[in-house]
């Protein structure tokens, strides 16, 4: 009974410690709400359909970010990207689908990754002003975007294996840029795009990896590199399915989110179709206090419900152990 009541205690004196002073982080990979190329597939609805199967999910954060896995377009607007290329897609989602990702409560996107230039120069910088207009905040290639939670400045940069300035594929110089902004803001949040890609893709290794013959960098590297050099939370896409979570010198990777909501155009059978929204609490001083995954499936073609099967918490927990078995951080299922 005694122990019963020691435990009770350090509960209670926790929840008064960080009450009030927790920085609550929603994320989740790659979002696509549909798009007119290659093949058209929208949302009948409007997007109203994914505000209604996940929206409240979103809900009670701080930050609520997301891997925007193309750009928002007007009619007139062509793809520029692939030329007739196999292997190669484009993405252009029509501007009324702003209206349910607003509603699903982004406040901020990742756009450093290799689809944010699929209509150009012209969809690229249409779709950061769209989101600026809709009070959302961008990481791009060149930018990164500061916030303010609870009384602090928070960094969000996304790094990319694309071209611009921010890569991961240059680990020091990616060292230097977190290290110079540490020094600059109170909390760092770095978003990566890396990683080899499909349903078979979800083993993480301390090596470079490659796609197609595409350098899609060392993940282990970078991530482990950017929180030496003051990252708070490293949080990684790219390569389509989930991958392992650890905490890392008292910061938490993880490692790829998978495909949360992308209508169409996507391989989400299997691995594919499994998601989750990752969320994060941390002190306002940066420091790790817990992590859960709330897990989700995409049922055809491509509309993310809560998953009852916890299917991602369990595929997630299994990889951890399988690729960092003295760092993984174990999910509640």
């Amino acid at each position: 009974m005694k122990k019963f009541f020691s435990v009770i205690l350090i509960f209670l004196v926790s929840y008064i410690v960080y009450a009030g002073d927790v920085i609550v982080i929603k994320a989740v990979g790659d979002t696509m709400l549909g798009s007119i190329t290659p093949k058209t597939v929208l949302p009948p609805r409007g997007g109203e359909e994914f505000v209604e199967s996940i929206g409240k999910y979103l809900k009670d954060a701080d930050i609520v970010m997301c891997n925007l896995e193309g750009v928002f377009i007007r009619d007139e607007f062509r793809p520029a990207k692939c030329g007739g290329k196999g292997h190669c897609y484009e993405f252009g989602m029509p501007i009324y689908l702003t209206n349910a990702f607003k509603k699903l409560g982004f406040n901020v996107v990742s756009m450093n990754n290799n689809h944010v230039m699929d209509y150009g120069v012209k969809g690229y910088e249409y779709t950061i002003e769209v989101c600026k207009n809709l009070g959302i905040g961008c990481a791009t290639r060149e930018q990164y975007f500061v916030m303010n939670v609870k009384g602090k400045k928070v960094c969000i940069v996304a790094f990319g294996f694309s071209g611009g300035r921010f890569s991961i594929l240059d680990v020091e110089g990616a060292k230097r840029i977190v290290r110079e902004l540490k020094s600059k803001y109170d909390i760092v949040i770095v978003s990566f795009h890396g990683g080899a890609e499909g349903n078979n893709a979800t083993k993480t290794e301390n090596k470079v990896e490659y796609f197609l013959g595409s350098n899609r960098g060392n993940v282990v590297a970078f991530a482990r590199g950017v929180v030496d050099a003051g990252a708070d939370v490293v949080i990684g896409h790219g390569p389509h399915v989930l991958r392992a979570v650890e905490v890392y010198n008292g910061k938490l990777i993880a490692y790829s989110l998978g495909n949360f909501l992308t209508h169409g155009n996507f391989n989400i059978k299997g691995n594919g179709g499994i998601g989750g929204i990752l969320e994060v609490h941390i002190t306002t001083d940066g420091n790790f206090i817990k992590a859960n995954l709330i897990p989700t499936v995409q049922v055809p073609p491509g509309i993310p419900v809560y998953d009852k099967n916890k299917t991602a918490v369990k595929l997630v927990n299994k990889l951890g152990k399988e690729d960092f078995p003295k760092s993984y951080y174990k999910f509640e299922d």
